[in-house]
């Protein structure tokens, strides 16, 4: 047979055109032929969905966005635009609704989701004209696939808008460049306009790309929005509502639906803010049975920051642990000054081995992920969690974060008194979390915790400790009311508990006693003192700290009442066993050299009381700040002493500061506030009585 001539129509062994399946080439053949094929079946197509969500509502508070967006779109963009933001603020509904108007534009729309990228961008190529057999050779070779698939969208026969929507592990779009490096799946093209939304708000990252934050909505939209939802055009307590909501449009969507399904338990929308006051967990429970679907979670609040925390987590071992500290050191949306943050103190627990640059990676983490903002104000840096986030984390604590809570308290305590606002809500919700745990019911107690701590039946003792710190501070910030509400409900708590000789519910005994004091009942706050320092005395001995603490009240009462001598002669008393048992510059002794001299300058003396303003003033400066309210106070006795001595321009300059000062650690209805302004006012009068010199 091998010397047999070929056939005359016999042709070159080639194949010319598109080949799908098994091709058998021959040329000389003559006799049977078998044909072995494969047993392994060709990957079949993958099932990807690329069409977008549907608004159900209209898209609130977005306008100046969405026309942005528009006209980059319209224009031909030279680059990708990023949608960025913490994961519920609305992101993908931005997304939705341009992908509305380019549709009915005549755009095509192609909807990327995670996960499934690769497949859904081969099948984006597929549908503007590519062969379908020759995507499913390139699925498995990354580099050729993503050129094929640019190649056919750039020469797309129509403009089209593709949204890759949640890309929240921006490696999944290139593993092996910077994602704004555009050599992976997002990059600009002629042939339309690329969107992406995530959370990494890092424009280092997706640069050249241009980025657009998606933050919280404005009062009035949050409050259109949950009425949309609803489905009421006019819902009493909406503003309410989305105010307490934060104006967050994942929760917003929630409530709506809520009061949609529930009108006869929630006819309006302060009926669900009631529930709420328990806690803001109550908005997953209410909402769980209608949140359907494969990616129920990142539906519900919890969901969404328990995504947001693993994937933080995925970059920074410490970035969580972090997050869940901030979320109780900075409560309603306070700042966190970056001081409170010292790496010396934190001490063990899940910040065992943090050192400074670790945690800058990890605060840079939460930044990058939206779940942290930064803040500069007067040249200080403060770190800031919106108030939802902050509540939602907080509600996630378990057991578990009990040495996280004792973390904070221990920071709270490390620098006490530099920014009281600050410190009495992280210690009020401290508190809170303190008392949610210890209780059988884990759920939030919610602000109403105040009024229940004398009905539970066994208080915490850390709990207790830590609603005493609270209203001290509360009484330094002029909240004498509150403070005075609290330390009543914690004497009798906790006396009922612990017994009215507890170390603990004696601090609640004297503060509340100081509390009168603040409201000039005096013949009340004398009787307390003495029966405080008398159980003091008799507990820990007449030199302890808190004994003569209460001593030093005794002090003040006299100093009050004007009874010069004996107030000399207990601060006296004060300030030299202090002195002898610490040293000159402790605090308490400092208190009582500083009203020494006050009772000096009112018998007449200011030149010789000055001196001794200035020392304290100067110790504190070096102790607590210039910026420290404590350092303010001496500052106001200087200043007093200065223009009782006749130098008002001295001590107009010197009340200038302190006003400064207190505007700022206290707040501007505060009592010493007034105080200073009064005598900035005097002091002022005096300046503009004084004759021209010559």
């Amino acid at each position: 047979m091998g010397g047999m001539a070929p056939p005359p129509d016999a042709h070159e062994n080639s194949a010319h055109g598109t080949v799908s399946g098994q091709l058998v080439q021959a040329k000389d053949i003559h006799g049977d032929v078998t044909i072995n094929v494969s047993s392994v079946p060709a990957a079949p197509a993958s099932d990807v969905a690329l069409d977008p969500p549907r608004l159900a509502t209209a898209v609130r508070g977005r306008d100046d966005l969405l026309t942005v967006l528009g006209d980059a779109m319209r224009a031909g963009a030279a680059v990708p635009h990023v949608l960025t933001g913490p994961g519920g603020f609305g992101k993908t509904t931005v997304a939705a609704a341009l992908a509305e108007r380019a549709r009915s534009d005549g755009w095509t729309v192609f909807w990327i989701r995670p996960g499934s990228v690769t497949a859904s961008m081969l099948e984006a190529a597929v549908e503007v004209g590519g062969s379908r057999e020759e995507a499913e050779r390139l699925r498995g070779t990354r580099h050729q696939a993503a050129r094929w698939v640019w190649r056919h969208l750039d020469g797309a026969p129509r403009p089209w808008l593709l949204v890759i929507d949640n890309a929240d592990r921006p490696e999944e779009l290139d593993p092996d460049n910077r994602v704004g490096d555009q050599l992976g799946w997002m990059r600009a093209s002629p042939g339309g306009f690329v969107l992406v939304t995530s959370r990494i708000d890092d424009p280092a990252l997706w640069a050249p790309a241009e980025v657009h934050r998606v933050g919280e909505l404005d009062a009035r939209s949050a409050t259109r929005a949950l009425a949309d939802h609803a489905g009421l055009p006019s819902l009493p307590g909406a503003d309410v509502l989305a105010e307490r909501l934060g104006g967050v449009p994942l929760a917003l969507h929630l409530a709506g639906r809520i009061l949609a399904t529930h009108r006869v338990l929630f006819p309006d929308a302060n009926a669900l803010l009631d529930r709420l006051a328990s806690g803001i967990e109550s908005l997953d429970d209410l909402a769980a049975p209608f949140v359907v679907g494969t990616d129920a979670d990142r539906k519900l609040l919890s969901g969404v920051w328990e995504l947001s925390l693993r994937l933080v987590a995925e970059r920074d071992a410490y970035a969580a642990p972090l997050l869940r500290l901030l979320a109780v050191l900075g409560p309603e949306g306070k700042d966190i000054p970056l001081r409170r943050l010292p790496i010396s103190e934190l001490r063990e627990g899940p910040f065992d081995g943090m050192d400074e640059a670790a945690t800058a990676r990890a605060v840079n983490a939460l930044v990058v992920h939206g779940l942290v903002s930064v803040t500069t104000h007067q040249n200080e840096t403060s770190l800031r969690l919106h108030p939802l986030v902050s509540e939602t984390v907080r509600t996630a604590l378990t057991e578990d974060d009990v040495p996280l809570l004792d973390e904070a308290e221990h920071l709270l305590e490390w620098q006490r008194d530099r920014d009281l606002d600050m410190e009495s809500a992280a210690l009020f919700m401290i508190t809170m979390s303190r008392i949610r745990l210890h209780s059988q019911d884990k759920r939030s107690i919610g602000n109403s915790a105040l009024k229940l701590i004398g009905a539970i039946e066994q208080v915490h003792l850390q709990a207790l400790r830590t609603l005493v710190s609270v209203a001290r501070t509360l009484l330094r910030l002029g909240s004498t009311s509150e403070a005075e509400e609290v330390l009543i409900g914690c004497v009798d708590a906790g006396t009922k508990s612990f017994g009215a000789h507890d170390a603990t519910v004696m601090s609640a005994r004297h503060f509340l006693a100081e509390s009168r004091l603040y409201q000039d009942r005096l013949d009340d706050a004398e009787e307390a003192f003495r029966a405080v320092h008398a159980d003091r005395a008799r507990v820990f001995g007449g030199e302890h700290p808190d004994t003569l603490d209460s001593l030093y009240q005794l002090g003040l009462i006299a100093l009050r009442r004007e009874r010069w001598d004996e107030a000399t002669e207990i601060l006296g008393s004060v300030r030299e066993k202090r002195a002898r048992t610490s040293d000159e510059e402790d605090p308490l002794a400092l208190l009582a050299a500083q009203n020494m001299a006050y009772v000096t300058m009112r018998r007449g003396d200011p030149a010789a009381a000055e001196p001794e303003f200035r020392h304290v003033h100067t110790t504190r400066k070096r102790d607590l700040g210039p910026d420290h309210h404590m350092t303010a106070d001496a500052a106001y006795y200087v200043a007093l002493a200065r223009l009782e001595m006749g130098d008002a321009e001295n001590a107009l300059t010197w009340f200038t500061e302190v006003l400064r000062v207190w505007n700022a650690q206290l707040s501007q209805d505060h009592p010493q506030v007034a105080m200073v302004e009064r005598s900035i006012a005097e002091a002022e009068r005096a300046v503009a009585r004084r004759p021209e010199a010559p």
